[in-house]
């Protein structure tokens, strides 16, 4: 029974009951920790970084010719000027090719058929590299072999 005074007031038992649902997340209890996080590169694993060996983990960036931190993530920027430098410090040598088929002259001396100089870029002038640099472009030589390699000089004079 209601009255003007307590109108508003209700007893909580005469209010109608509504039914809701409502939606609880559950957890996820397959959960498996990720193995160990890989370290990013930073500028110490750079080649183009001079660490100063100092306390403060100082360093010379010479791809941007500035102060470092040994920590500093490597960026964008920083993998370009690599790749830059990179392609600026390769070697150019120059590589004698000759063919498996063999000929004789008048002499009766054995020399092979045909000889070509072509040219690679190389990081370091070594047999194993040379080869590598030449296995890229084989297929473009079938049937020749390294028989020489030398450094180029393209400035020289003779």
């Amino acid at each position: 029974m209601l009255t003007n005074k307590n109108r508003d007031e209700q007893p909580i038992a005469d209010l109608p009951i509504q039914h809701k649902s409502i939606p609880i997340m559950r957890q996820n209890k397959d959960f498996q920790p990720t193995k160990e996080l890989q370290p990013c590169a930073t500028c110490a694993d750079c080649p183009m970084f001079s660490d100063f060996q100092d306390s403060r983990n100082r360093g010379w960036c010479s791809a941007f010719d500035k102060l470092a931190r040994t920590h500093h993530p490597r960026t964008n920027s920083c993998e370009f000027a690599i790749k830059e430098y990179e392609d600026q410090t390769k070697i150019e040598v120059g590589v004698t090719l000759c063919s498996h088929e063999l000929d004789i002259d008048d002499d009766g001396a054995i020399f092979p058929k045909e000889e070509r100089i072509i040219s690679l870029f190389v990081e370091e002038i070594t047999k194993k590299a040379v080869y590598e640099a030449f296995e890229a472009h084989q297929h473009d030589f079938p049937g020749f072999y390294i028989l020489a390699y030398h450094r180029c000089y393209p400035d020289a004079e003779f």
